[in-house]
């Protein structure tokens, strides 16, 4: 038995060493491409969002800007920049527009 098990291995050791490089360098090209896109939203999305939104905070008068934090605006505004961020990478990465 053991003599049958590793004549198999030796037949079939080829193609599965082949069949599991391919299966890697499929994933590896995937994570990379997976990191491409985080990168890119991250310099072509997020960080001009971000950018223009705290400009237009910073614009807005201190007595009044307690108040936005008091009533939680400032939340309601952070949720709204990070749907808006996934809607924009969406249309620019795969050129869905609604």
């Amino acid at each position: 038995m053991p003599v049958v098990l590793a004549e198999l291995l030796a037949v079939l050791g080829p193609w599965i060493m082949r069949f599991m490089a391919a299966k890697g360098v499929v994933m590896f090209a995937g994570f990379l491409g997976r990191l491409g896109l985080v990168i890119g939203t991250d310099k072509l999305v997020v960080k001009p969002l971000l950018d223009a939104a705290t400009n237009l905070w910073l614009a807005i008068p201190p007595q009044f800007s307690c108040w936005f934090g008091a009533f939680g605006v400032s939340e309601s505004v952070s949720i709204m920049i990070s749907s808006l961020t996934l809607i924009v990478g969406k249309r620019i990465f795969f050129g869905k527009s609604e």
